[in-house]
């Protein structure tokens, strides 16, 4: 993996993302996390800027997209569990879109839902509350057409509890839908929507 010099977000900027909690359980531990946690419009852009954290980086995936039933093995869909849990919300977004590209039905909505959910992180987090609006409503709706679409009666899908996702994720973003959001509102943190993978 190619070494990039950590990027400092110089003072007085959108602060670097922080996890809602820094000892949750890593799904893909052999995958090193990237040296900083981009911000569109902040940061050096990962892919495209020589700076980036991924710029000349081949990324390796499978030869053969695995079924969901096969979550278990899928390094990418588990990296980017741990991405958007640990806070890196856009790396998140591209770890799972890679994999979104080749996915079909019910599989594509899943990781669709995902990434809006991810996306509407990266709004949170930079006080853009319209698209926070308009991509927590948009993957929240995939997610739970999911748990329609889904066999497990559970709602469980890719060792996702989804119902239980969707009631923390619910409460998370519900005080953005009020006629007056202010800072408090972005500072509380009495919800953490973390992805919490079971069997």
């Amino acid at each position: 993996m190619k070494q990039s010099t950590p990027f400092i977000i110089p003072q007085g900027k959108i602060k670097n993302p922080e996890p809602f909690d820094v000892s949750w359980h890593r799904y893909c531990p052999q995958k090193p996390f990237p040296p900083y946690r981009h911000i569109p419009g902040v940061t050096p852009h990962p892919i495209r800027d020589p700076r980036g954290h991924s710029y000349g980086v081949e990324e390796e995936h499978d030869a053969e997209p695995l079924s969901p039933e096969m979550w278990r093995q899928n390094e990418d869909y588990l990296y980017g569990v741990d991405l958007y849990n640990f806070a890196y919300w856009w790396e998140a977004h591209e770890a799972w879109e890679g994999l979104w590209h080749q996915a079909e039905d019910t599989y594509r909505l899943f990781l669709q839902g995902l990434i809006q959910v991810s996306a509407a992180f990266i709004k949170y987090h930079t006080r853009m509350l319209r698209p926070l609006r308009t991509l927590s409503t948009a993957g929240r709706d995939k997610l739970r057409q999911v748990v329609a679409e889904c066999d497990d009666a559970s709602g469980n899908y890719m060792g996702l509890n989804l119902p239980a996702f969707l009631d923390l994720a619910d409460a998370f973003f519900e005080p953005f839908f009020e006629d007056t959001v202010t800072e408090a509102t972005f500072r509380q943190h009495s919800v953490k929507p973390l992805i919490l993978l079971q069997d």
